[in-house]
């Protein structure tokens, strides 16, 4: 008798598991990456200063995450990073373009 590989196993085993679970409702999660928004920029942070009736709604009804981390402190490397999973420094992203094509260091 032939021997079944060990990845094959393993995924046969993860597949009847979510197989088994798939009866259980999945939480719905809504990332939002926004440029030059402070932690407490938003209402249902405390501000006064922006209304955000939307993101106040969705804060009500659902979960807030207070602590965060951005991998830079502009939107380009931030955003590399989160659509790959790495640092920006692993993506070479370690300056900033500047209009005329030179790189300006973070």
């Amino acid at each position: 008798m032939k021997k079944m590989p060990l990845p094959q196993i393993v995924f046969l085993v993860v597949f009847i598991a979510m197989q088994l679970r798939a009866d259980e409702p999945h939480p719905n999660l809504i990332f939002i990456l926004a440029d030059d928004l402070g932690h407490a920029d938003l209402e249902c942070s405390g501000s006064d200063f922006y209304l955000t009736p939307n993101i106040n709604r969705l804060a009500k009804e659902g979960m807030i995450f207070t602590q965060s981390y951005a991998s830079a402190p502009v939107c380009l490397p931030t955003r590399a990073a989160f659509m790959t999973g790495k640092t920006p420094a692993r993506l070479n992203m370690t300056a900033v373009f500047d209009r005329d094509g030179g790189k300006m260091p973070l």
